[in-house]
């Protein structure tokens, strides 16, 4: 999850709740997307996105869902996802939104998807049968005045899968998981060698969250209150991995780990 990073819309970051200039004044509350990632070990990924569509239904028209399109409005709209690590966020996009319920959200992603190996650059093309739409369900009251923050995290390790190495070929197949803040905690950690671009992976009841190191050797996860056992890929074969067990997330607190040393192996 932080994965770090986040767009505003499209995360683990620091976020602001409260009421906006203006919108206490009408019948809307603002929605902020945030968009977070936990990148492979590839050089870079760059990902296009194009909006989302948020799905509602209106107070006082209930009985028809209505569907609003929040742009990532940049001109270029190829996100390099790979640096949304170790705390960084990107604002996707933000919008007021007329008051209800929010049912669903449905990011929308382009074609031109790809990855730095080296020098080389490799295609991200969409697994046979997988979307360009990443639909992901939410429930979300709307009230006026208010200022909503939801984080969307793009998770690369889930993402992306090796189809051959040699040549190498990818297949992209998008995973994003949504969090809303407020019942979530943070773990953050360092490592020692800053050479490495290890992928560190939350795991509980059977499923696992992703991140990486940023350049200085920092991590971080903002995760729903919780038991979980860390795995450290150090992404090397000179080195050996390293797992921590029973790691206690709390809401609203600061887990921050010892610096973390790849053992050589043998």
């Amino acid at each position: 999850m932080d994965k770090s990073a986040y767009f505003f819309f499209f995360s683990a970051l620091t976020l602001l709740f409260g009421a906006c200039d203006g919108i206490a004044d009408r019948q809307e509350g603002l929605l902020n997307l945030v968009l977070v990632d936990a990148p492979p070990a590839y050089d870079s990924v760059f990902v296009e996105i194009l909006g989302v569509d948020v799905s509602m239904n209106v107070q006082g028209r209930e009985s028809t869902q209505e569907v609003f399109f929040i742009p990532y409005e940049l001109g270029n709209k190829q996100v390099k996802v790979s640096d949304l690590v170790g705390g960084e966020v990107l604002l996707l996009g933000r919008s007021p939104l007329p008051v209800g319920q929010i049912t669903q959200l449905a990011v929308r992603l382009g074609t031109r998807n790809f990855l730095w190996e080296r020098e080389n650059r490799y295609a991200l093309n969409y697994a046979d049968g997988v979307s360009e739409v990443v639909v992901l369900p939410l429930s979300l009251n709307i009230e006026t005045g208010f200022s909503y923050d939801v984080i969307l995290d793009f998770d690369l390790e889930k993402s992306i899968q090796t189809i051959s190495t040699n040549p190498l070929r990818l297949n992209f197949t998008p995973s994003i998981d949504l969090v809303i803040p407020g019942n979530l905690g943070e773990i953050r950690g360092t490592f020692s060698q800053n050479q490495l671009r290890p992928a560190i992976f939350a795991i509980a009841n059977g499923d696992s969250t992703s991140t990486h190191a940023n350049s200085s050797g920092t991590y971080l996860f903002r995760l729903p209150e919780g038991t979980y056992t860390l795995y450290f890929d150090p992404k090397n074969q000179n080195f050996l991995p390293d797992t921590l067990l029973n790691v206690e997330v709390e809401a609203g607190e600061t887990l921050t780990l010892d610096r973390l040393t790849f053992r050589v192996r043998p």
